[in-house]
């Protein structure tokens, strides 16, 4: 009589891998993966046979946890019996660092994961007052007292400051509007400033006579400012100064952007640095691109239309980049995009996105159907491959 192959624990491994182990091979892998060598070799065949050394280590053991767990309830609903769940707990905290990595691996590649729908972070809007106290913006009508001066209105989504507050010094005011968020602020002179997603613009509460009105921006924003001859308004953007008069522009300057655009609907602008005093002017319908190395302006004629409808929930690419797209898909929805596949990095893409309507997955299955795109979906992660 031929004596059944005893299986190592190698053997072991490769059938959990590919979904062919029995219960009492489950048994015996739990067994041997009391020993921490066995554990670590475990983990090092999942390396290097199903999935990629990054995403591995951006996994933490709360999800393998949930993953594990999710397992056993299968594992439970198929009858295995109460008493090997019950026998077999004792180990669950070694199970679930590592055989629950190769149940959700596995699941993946089939695209049948645990976590396949894409929710978005919940960041807050925030104001900051210069006295560091901070303030949650949620979208309702209500007056905001932020201190005996000094009173707000905020209407859904825009904050309304009063042109006649009783102020006679600068006092600023700080709105951080998160990723995957737009807001505006209606300032004392009765500008108009549409903040795009991960954007803060410092200002003061009220301006004074006989001064600039200046703003300090960083990230994206429509501006729609009011006549004013006597007061220049100037929009300063981490040393790139756009000075404004009476006017309507978008201005475009995110800290990780090798460029910031100054696109000009009407009225008239002028942009300079605080170290080089020349301005390059601009009229309608022209947009400045200034390189933030060396501060080379390049004046291009361009559809307007195409820069500022994000200000309607309306996002359009031309010719732009995979990658330029993935962190402006980032920003729009809040997500976080991995992309390994090199070969579509500097591939140019045209598409429009309505925000309003349109959900990440809803943009991500366009570009699967159209480029075959595929993508996974891990610990909130977008991973495309």
């Amino acid at each position: 009589m031929v004596k059944p192959k005893t299986l190592n624990f190698e053997d072991l491994t490769l059938k959990y891998l590919n979904q062919n182990t029995s219960l009492e091979d489950l048994k015996k892998l739990l067994v041997k993966l009391k020993e921490k060598e066995n554990v670590e070799l475990f983990k090092s065949y999942i390396k290097t046979n199903y999935y990629s050394l990054y995403v591995l280590n951006d996994i933490d053991r709360k999800d393998i946890i949930k993953v594990i767990k999710d397992k056993i309830d299968l594992e439970r609903k198929n009858s295995i019996r109460k008493s090997f769940i019950k026998k077999t707990f004792k180990y669950a905290a070694l199970f679930f660092l590592v055989l629950g990595l190769g149940y959700y691996i596995k699941s993946t590649q089939q695209n049948i994961t645990v976590e396949e729908k894409i929710v978005p972070k919940a960041d807050d809007i925030v104001l900051e007052t210069e006295n560091g106290e901070q303030l949650i913006i949620e979208k309702k009508e209500k007056n905001l007292k932020i201190d005996p001066k000094i009173n707000l209105l905020q209407k859904a989504n825009k904050l309304v400051y009063d042109k006649d507050l009783k102020i006679e010094k600068l006092v600023f005011h700080s709105l951080k509007v998160p990723y995957g968020k737009r807001f505006d602020i209606v300032l004392s002179d009765n500008s108009r400033v549409y903040l795009n997603s991960g954007s803060i613009l410092k200002y003061p509460v009220k301006f004074l006579d006989n001064q600039i009105r200046e703003v300090f921006l960083e990230g994206e924003a429509f501006f729609d400012i009011s006549e004013d001859e006597k007061n220049i308004f100037r929009v300063n953007s981490n040393g790139i100064n756009v000075e404004v008069y009476g006017t309507k522009f978008n201005f475009k300057n995110y800290p990780e952007d090798y460029v910031s655009d100054v696109v000009l609907v009407n009225g008239s602008v002028g942009i300079s640095n605080t170290e080089n005093k020349s301005i390059t002017k601009l009229t309608p319908g022209f947009k400045g691109s200034v390189d933030k190395e060396n501060f080379i302006v390049e004046k291009v004629k361009i559809n307007t239309k195409l820069y500022t409808s994000w200000i309607d929930g309306q996002v359009v690419f031309r010719g732009e980049s995979f990658n330029q797209i993935i962190k402006k898909l980032e920003r729009l929805y809040n997500v976080t995009i991995i992309n390994n596949n090199e070969k579509i990095s500097e591939e140019l893409f045209n598409a429009t996105i309505d925000t309003e309507e349109e959900k990440i997955e809803d943009v991500l299955n366009y570009f699967n159907k159209i480029y075959n795109i595929e993508y996974q979906v891990y610990n909130n992660k977008i991973i495309i491959n």
